[in-house]
């Protein structure tokens, strides 16, 4: 499951998941990701992350979290477009571990996860649970090297969030979830779920 799609062009759909799916907390060697924003405006980012597995102790602070890491992190910079139809630009790079990792410590504006990746169907999949101010958020994202079209949508995923760039990650990095989650879940009951119809056929619960 790459991060990336075709050349420097990822193909994206998310949605909000209320808890982490069972098939996902299966995964033997889910990744903890902890991430900066140093820019983000009008749908462009520039975002530094540091990544490794996951361990069995979580803590709210993104500097423990790193530590955690310890010697199996990796660093990535990457530049990124605004999102349209799917379809977004993300120029990925590698950076030193340690370089990325203190360029995080010294950000404002941080993002951390846990992230499970499980095969559904033909198509992989991957669940991000948001940990400190952006708990108790869970998301589903599926990635293809082209547009992501006739998909069949598990029965975890309540809405699609694809287009709603309250839950783009430089956006939770700067407003998080925590704070709006109890007028989301007001807002989800009001208006219902909802999915994108101009990638195809959506074929729900069809996983």
């Amino acid at each position: 499951m790459s991060e990336q799609g075709f050349g420097d062009f990822e193909f994206e759909r998310k949605f909000f998941v209320r808890e982490v799916p069972e098939a996902a907390a299966l995964d033997p060697a889910p990744t903890l990701i902890v991430q900066a924003y140093l820019f983000a405006a009008d749908g462009y980012a520039v975002r530094v992350r540091v990544q490794g597995p996951a361990p069995s102790e979580l803590t709210d602070d993104p500097g423990a979290l790193i530590d955690a890491l310890a010697d199996a992190t990796t660093g990535t910079m990457a530049a990124k477009g605004p999102a349209v139809s799917g379809t977004r630009y993300e120029a990925e790079r590698e950076l030193d571990a340690l370089v990325a990792g203190q360029i995080v410590r010294r950000a404002e504006h941080v993002v951390a996860k846990v992230r499970y990746s499980m095969w559904l169907g033909e198509d992989g999949w991957i669940i991000d649970d948001f940990l400190g101010a952006n708990a108790p958020l869970v998301m589903a994202e599926v990635e293809r090297g082209g547009p992501v079209v006739d998909l069949a949508i598990p029965d975890f995923c309540a809405t699609e969030v694809s287009e709603d760039d309250r839950f783009r990650n430089e956006y939770l990095a700067h407003v998080p979830f925590g704070g709006w989650a109890d007028a989301y879940t007001r807002e989800l009951a009001l208006l219902g779920p909802r999915f994108v119809h101009s990638l195809g056929e959506n074929r729900l619960g069809g996983v």
